[in-house]
């Protein structure tokens, strides 16, 4: 999936000594398909150990499954676990759509993923927004926010950095498509939402939707979401 700035490159380390690796890193290696509960509307995934619940009420993303886990983004590292589509995507790649064709009252979204990655090629933390915000204009994104958060949505432990930016089209001068991602750690790998979309449409639906996903992404070690 060509996603909008998809493969832009991490913050780099240096260094870093030995450390026997989790067993969220070591399915990183080797991902194995998880099960689904109640007509699909829970997916488990416990080499990862994350258990997603679907939301009863969702908007624009009417359809959220366990991905395929086949590699993706910068240098084919990152692991697609769940995603979610609406019912008026198109079947074209991301990166090649016309957003003509799209409803408008819809927000004319797009794919929703939660992905994972190694941790070692990131860093996560106030600082390291400043280093994040140059690599995205020097991708030519221009950034509309980006910021580091203690709680995310107000959940308990979900730290990260969030960034909001948006391309411009070169024939026209105009912004032409946002992206919106979060990246938080756990362990030794860190958890990335992405959703990309056009710009200036109706994003009410997919911003209430990104909010109910993220919130009901759930470490398994934090117990159940929902008793």
């Amino acid at each position: 999936m060509a996603t909008a700035g998809l493969s832009l490159t991490a913050c780099k380390k240096d260094g870093g000594g030995s450390k026997k690796k989790s067993e969220r890193a070591r399915w990183l290696n080797k991902p194995t398909t998880g099960t689904t509960e109640k007509d699909g509307k829970i997916i488990k995934i416990p080499g990862i150990e994350i258990t997603f619940y679907t939301p009863d009420v969702l908007y624009v993303y009417k359809d959220c499954v366990e991905a395929s886990h086949a590699p993706e983004g910068p240098d084919a590292k990152w692991i697609p676990l769940v995603r979610c589509s609406s019912p008026f995507e198109e079947s074209s790649s991301d990166s090649d759509w016309d957003s003509d064709d799209e409803d408008e009252d819809e927000g004319g979204s797009r794919v929703l993923t939660i992905f994972v990655t190694d941790k070692s090629d990131m860093i996560i933390n106030e600082r390291s927004t400043a280093s994040y915000k140059l690599q995205y204009e020097q991708a030519g994104f221009q950034v509309d926010s980006l910021n580091y958060f203690d709680e995310y949505l107000s959940k308990p432990g979900r730290r990260g950095i969030e960034v909001v930016a948006h391309t411009v089209d070169s024939d026209t001068g105009y912004p032409d498509q946002e992206i919106r991602r979060f990246m938080f750690p756990k362990d030794d790998v860190v958890f990335i939402a992405h959703v990309d979309y056009p710009y200036g449409q109706d994003r009410s639906g997919i911003n209430s939707d990104w909010e109910r996903i993220l919130w009901n992404l759930q470490f398994n070690e934090d117990g159940p979401l929902f008793e």
